[in-house]
C-alpha cells in the first residue's frame, strides 16, 4: 500500500463528516425562496465544442444533477466526496469530485474555485480515455452511490 492509498483510506472518517456537514448546511440554507422555480440562465461554464474528434457537450443544472454528452450519447455523472490528493504538492483536501463508468476510481474535482472547469476536464479526461471507442447506450444510465 503506497502512501496516497493510505491518505485515500485513512480519511473515509473524515469524507463521513464533511457528507454530514454539507447536508446539514444545505438543509439550513433553506429558507422560504427555496420552493420557487427560478428561471434558469445559461451557466458561463457550459460548452460544446469538439475536443480530439469529438463532440463533447457539458451542461451546469442549479440543482445539480449536470449533464455531459460525448457525441450526442449522455454519460451518466455520480457526485461524490472523497478525497484529493493535489499533484501539485499542495495538502491532501475533502472535496465533492464528479465519478462516472468511465473515471470511476479517479473523480475530477467539481466546478468550484481554481477546479471551475471540472465538467469540461473530465469531458477531456473520458474522450482520452476512450480513444476511437465510443460511448454505449448504457453509460447514461444512472446509479447511486
Amino acid at each position: 500500500m503506497n502512501r496516497r492509498d493510505v491518505l485515500r483510506y485513512g480519511a473515509a472518517g473524515a469524507v463521513t463528516t464533511a457528507t454530514a456537514l454539507v447536508g446539514a448546511q444545505g438543509i439550513a440554507s433553506m429558507g422560504p425562496a427555496a420552493g420557487r422555480p427560478k428561471a434558469a440562465a445559461d451557466d458561463p461554464r457550459d460548452f460544446d465544442e469538439v475536443y480530439k474528434g469529438k463532440k463533447i457537450k457539458g451542461k451546469h443544472n442549479a440543482r445539480g444533477k449536470d449533464e455531459l454528452h460525448i457525441n450526442n450519447k449522455k454519460l451518466a455523472l455520480t457526485t461524490i466526496n472523497t478525497l484529493f490528493i493535489p499533484e501539485d504538492g499542495s495538502a491532501p483536501h475533502v472535496g465533492v469530485g464528479y465519478i462516472s463508468a468511465i473515471n470511476h476510481y479517479d473523480p475530477v474535482e467539481i466546478d468550484n474555485g481554481k477546479h471551475k472547469d471540472g465538467l469540461k476536464k473530465l469531458a477531456k479526461k473520458v474522450v482520452d480515455i476512450l480513444g476511437d471507442l465510443e460511448l454505449s447506450d448504457e453509460a447514461g444510465k444512472e446509479h447511486i452511490h
